[in-house]
């Protein structure tokens, strides 16, 4: 039975309320999120008890995510609160009246907990199996080594971009020497760990810094891909923004597109800790995910019942949890893709293309989910499958990736494949504009055999001759079929793309 789930986290920066929907064939996909930046550790006096104006304006959002809760039918909410209330003195009186008032229960996540639920998050939502993570919240910094997509070592720092901002900079335009001072004190607190050191891989940032230096970013580069998630960056980019912002008034922070005006005042601080950890760390890369803490709680409660925290194939669950969404034949998406990757496999035996294991995954995405735009119309079809394809997430693959399988599962002929891809040039080259063409080229044939999608064409053969490709169609069919006639359409391109003519045979069984 469908049905909804949220998890709503109660940061010391922010409280966020994601509804998740979960389809009775199992997919599940957030379907709300809605965020109010509360600054929950200004609230703190000096006694570290959260004040009746900050309970007051929690109270205040959560009873509003209730009534948003109640119109959706969520059946089950869960509620996680971090550093603040971790340290708060009051933090049960806090939680009681919280209970008492919204009906919400909250649990206080230790820092050992909060780095589990955002590596969690990582690995199920990429390719990462070596490397950090760090996710940056207002009042404190999780880190976690992953090794063989296990986490082998973590730690909570007592920082964040909230309080570190408060404690150094003084004034609304931070100075060198403030600068300076907070780099210094970040590293040192990265000493004690030397788990830390001279690794050299990729890390993997989560929380509002990370999404707001990746946008930044993205404006200054005006880079073509809709996505935050997997967005890479080195080093270096990561200080060309710093060096941006770092002297700019809160009048003219306002106006750096990219930057929420919520965390003007605190991203410099935020990314002074990203700054820090690569140079101590000794990385030049840097990975954007835009799931973190709460995505990490709900994926924990939702893979218990499969019994294991980690999705086997994270690409493989996302390929199948769009097929579902987007109410694909699912038998005949597995036949075209089985059809494809036999042709792509032949053709290479036959000395026709060099692609790798690469590409044949790229050819096998795509022929599975090349018919997801018949959801949206029937009509340009292609044209909406391309736009699903590079806007709604598919987790594991990197933005090339899901372009280039994009173009694949879109392709019509080269006029039109231009045409999608003139907008991303600057993400693809000729090489790889070629290989969509020849990797299109075989899904419009693996489409045409299975053209009534009812696997009639069991086994397909190539075989190479002087002059041409023979390919030996076995199934229920022939050559007065609905496929044949099909198949015929795309002779031509296959010709153009691989340099010898198609010829057909039919076999029975």
């Amino acid at each position: 039975m469908d049905k909804y789930r949220a998890v709503i986290d109660m940061g010391s920066n922010s409280v966020r309320l994601v509804i998740y929907y979960e389809a009775a064939e199992g997919a599940s996909y957030e379907v709300d999120n809605i965020k109010n930046t509360i600054r929950l550790n200004t609230f703190l006096n000096e006694r570290n008890e959260i004040v009746e104006q900050g309970i007051a304006e929690v109270i205040r959002v959560l009873t509003q995510y209730r009534q948003l809760c109640e119109a959706r039918a969520v059946s089950s909410v869960t509620g996680v609160a971090t550093a603040t209330v971790r340290k708060a003195r009051n933090k049960e009186e806090f939680l009681r009246r919280i209970r008492e008032v919204t009906g919400f229960s909250f649990r206080v996540l230790s820092g050992e907990e909060e780095a589990y639920y955002g590596y969690l998050a990582v690995v199920n939502s990429m390719c990462v199996t070596e490397g950090f993570t760090i996710d940056i919240g207002g009042a404190s910094s999780e880190l976690v080594r992953i090794s063989d997509r296990r986490l082998i070592e973590s730690h909570s720092f007592p920082f964040g971009a909230v309080t570190l901002t408060r404690q150094f900079f003084q004034g609304e335009i931070p100075t060198m020497e403030e600068l300076v001072a907070l780099e210094k004190y970040i590293t040192a607190q990265f000493t004690s760990y030397t788990w830390l050191r001279g690794k050299e891989l990729p890390i993997v940032g989560m929380g509002g810094t990370v999404r707001n230096l990746a946008k930044i970013h993205q404006k200054m580069m005006r880079y073509p891909f809709a996505s935050l998630h997997h967005y890479e960056m080195k080093k270096y980019q990561v200080d060309a923004v710093f060096h941006h912002l770092k002297d700019l008034s809160p009048m003219q922070m306002q106006g750096v597109e990219g930057l929420s005006k919520e965390r003007a005042d605190i991203v410099i601080a935020g990314i002074v800790i990203i700054k820090a950890l690569l140079s101590y760390i000794g990385s030049e890369r840097f990975i954007v995910s835009n799931k973190g803490l709460r995505d990490g709680v709900y994926m924990e409660s939702r893979l218990k019942a499969k019994s294991g925290a980690l999705v086997k194939d994270v690409i493989e669950e996302g390929i199948r949890a769009l097929m579902i969404h987007y109410k694909v034949n699912v038998l005949h998406a597995q036949h075209v893709d089985y059809l494809c990757c036999t042709l792509f496999e032949q053709l290479a035996t036959e000395g026709l293309h060099k692609y790798g294991t690469e590409e044949r995954l790229l050819l096998s995405i795509a022929a599975r989910l090349h018919d997801i735009g018949r959801t949206i119309n029937l009509g340009e079809w292609q044209q909406h499958t391309f736009y699903l394809m590079v806007h709604v997430l598919l987790p594991g693959l990197t933005h090339k990736q899901r372009l280039l399988a994009a173009l694949i599962a879109s392709y019509k002929g080269s006029k039109r494949m231009q045409q999608l891809a003139a907008s991303y040039e600057s993400m693809i080259t000729e090489g790889e504009q070629q290989m969509v063409e020849q990797l299109g080229a075989l899904l419009l044939i693996g489409r045409a055999l299975d053209r009534t999608e009812s696997q009639q064409v069991s086994e397909v053969m190539l075989m190479r001759t002087s002059d041409a490709i023979m390919m030996h169609c076995r199934g229920n069919i022939d050559g007065r079929s609905l496929e044949a006639k099909t198949l015929e359409e795309h002779k031509k391109k296959f010709k153009k793309q691989f340099g010898f003519p198609l010829q057909i045979e039919w076999m029975k069984p």
